[in-house]
């Protein structure tokens, strides 16, 4: 059976969330991609480098995503739409393979994790306001490395968390808390992707 099958097949059975969204907190969407890289023979989770010109978490590497919409009709359309503007990825060139948990950040937001599959190459089209670069973190450094506490300096103030390097950019906050909860749900499964 294929890795995809299987990811999808342990997603749908994840026991549900007692408390999907909390009352007060901003509803966000991001997507997840996965893809193949047939340069490298390896799956890699696809993340972005912010731009300095976003309004909040400059600099900082996270997924496709941002805050719902009025026209939204849910969470997963969000993150589609949002990973089209921000990197040009086509919704149709995305197999969904199912949620993870709610992520809820200290600056109450509820963020909505959608994992995909996709093919690479991709003629990304990135938002020159939004995404400075893409960031690939390789599957198997996720699953044999694991996430490690770290510290991260934000203008004078010193904030833990846990974190990952990829591409020498450090992974932390809210992305590395769903990095977490992927690599959990792939270690627990028989979902381990494989190479293809």
């Amino acid at each position: 059976m294929a890795w995809e099958t299987d990811l999808s097949e342990t997603l749908k059975n994840l026991p549900p969330v007692a408390n999907g969204h909390q009352d007060g907190f901003a509803k966000s969407a991001v997507l997840v991609p996965i893809a193949f890289n047939p340069q490298k023979q390896r799956l890699e989770i696809v993340l972005t480098k912010r731009t300095m010109l976003v309004e909040t978490h400059k600099g900082q590497i996270s997924f496709p995503g941002g805050y719902l919409e009025p026209h939204d009709e849910n969470d997963l359309k969000a993150a589609t739409r949002e990973a089209h503007e921000e990197i040009g990825l086509h919704p149709d060139a995305v197999q969904i393979l199912g949620a993870l948990s709610p992520v809820f950040t200290r600056f109450s937001v509820t963020i909505f994790p959608w994992v995909g599959r996709l093919e690479l190459p991709y003629p990304f089209q990135l938002s020159q306001g939004e995404v400075e670069k893409l960031i690939y973190l390789p599957v198997d450094d996720l699953l044999t490395l694991g996430l490690a506490e770290v510290q991260v300096d934000l203008g004078g103030m010193t904030v833990k968390s846990t974190g990952i390097w990829a591409d020498n950019e450090l992974v932390w906050g809210a992305t590395a808390k769903i990095l977490e909860q992927l690599r959990e749900v792939l270690l627990t499964s028989n979902a381990r992707p494989k190479k293809g």
